[in-house]
């Protein structure tokens, strides 16, 4: 939850809170005491909330022995000032009486209960901040991990495909291997980043492209239509090459002729869709998941959660297609 859904439902919370006081004012005053109590709470842990989310306030102090000191030494000075307040004979005049009332108690009261309030709070949001801090560190080993597992299987077919082309056609082989040496350090380098240009992404899957259909002798129908608004824009590097990497695996290296794969990337204000589409044999066809695509929809899962994306696969007619959208807010 952000933390402006969270101000606009304490808000509703406190608003509803404070009219239901109103109304039971006259007629119930203790269910009038109590929900003035709720209303302060919402409104502290709110402004708590924030403080602490922004950064405002911290809970780590630099020696917890002496933060146990000192909240117990205000602990102890409140109840000593209770004590000493409810000595005040609220039957005499007095700067601290009021209809009878000895003002001063409520006031300690009150205070001593905001800083019970802050201490279980502070420190339940401190345990919030060290779970979630150990969730992105796991996100992040699990990321790697996936990383590690997808450029080993990329690059052993890529080699192959390159030393297929270095035996037919040496002098092509020399401008290949400069695409290979663009690929190999984006994957190394700029893989291991959380973020790449979309642009950069595009130039990776083009190069790959240009090395998979130089190793073959047949006509292929290719077709790479992009459109980007922001070629800026950033996106998780190596994101939709084992797409690409399927359609010529499955679809154009098992077929003998009339082979097609027609690729496209659409960028916009609110998402970025990428289409692929591809025929294939129905006789050599495997309909199990291979590594790739698990690997792919575990990152996405990781990458793009709570329905940030959406990968749709279907087959028809012999014909492979993938949708992938990936949703910008």
């Amino acid at each position: 939850m952000t933390l402006k859904k969270r101000f606009y439902i304490t808000t509703i919370l406190a608003v509803i809170l404070a009219t239901l006081s109103l109304i039971f004012k006259d007629s119930n005053s203790e269910l009038h005491i109590f929900l003035n109590f709720l209303t302060g709470l919402v409104i502290s842990y709110m402004i708590l909330f924030y403080l602490f989310k922004t950064g405002k306030l911290k809970t780590n102090w630099p020696n917890s022995t002496i933060k146990i000191i000192i909240y117990i030494a205000i602990i102890g000075l409140l109840i000593f000032g209770m004590n000493m307040a409810n000595r005040i004979d609220d039957d005499q005049e007095s700067f601290w009486v009021v209809n009878h009332n000895i003002w001063l108690t409520d006031l300690f009261g009150i205070l001593l209960a905001l800083l019970i309030f802050y201490t279980i709070f502070s420190w339940a949001f401190e345990q919030r901040a060290k779970i979630q801090t150990l969730k992105n560190d796991k996100v992040k080993a699990e990321l790697e991990l996936l990383k590690t597992q997808i450029n080993p299987h990329f690059f052993f077919n890529t080699l192959n495909n390159l030393y297929s082309l270095i035996k037919k056609d040496p002098d092509t082989a020399q401008e290949y291997v400069l695409k290979l040496s663009d690929m190999m350090r984006f994957t190394i380098y700029d893989g291991k980043e959380e973020a790449v240009h979309l642009e950069e992404e595009i130039k990776y899957l083009t190069n790959f492209i240009e090395l998979q259909t130089a190793r073959y002798h047949k006509a292929i129908d290719i077709d790479f239509k992009h459109s980007i608004i922001n070629k800026d824009y950033p996106i998780p590097p190596l994101l939709f090459i084992i797409l690409l990497e399927n359609s010529f695996k499955h679809g154009v290296e098992k077929l003998v002729n009339q082979s097609f794969i027609h690729i496209e990337l659409l960028e916009n204000d609110s998402q970025i869709l990428f289409t692929i589409k591809n025929n294939y044999d129905p006789e050599t066809h495997v309909k199990s998941k291979g590594i790739g695509l698990e690997n792919l929809q575990d990152r996405l899962n990781l990458l793009y959660p709570n329905g940030k994306h959406k990968l749709t696969i279907s087959n028809q007619n012999q014909v492979y297609f993938v949708e992938l959208e990936l949703y910008k807010s």
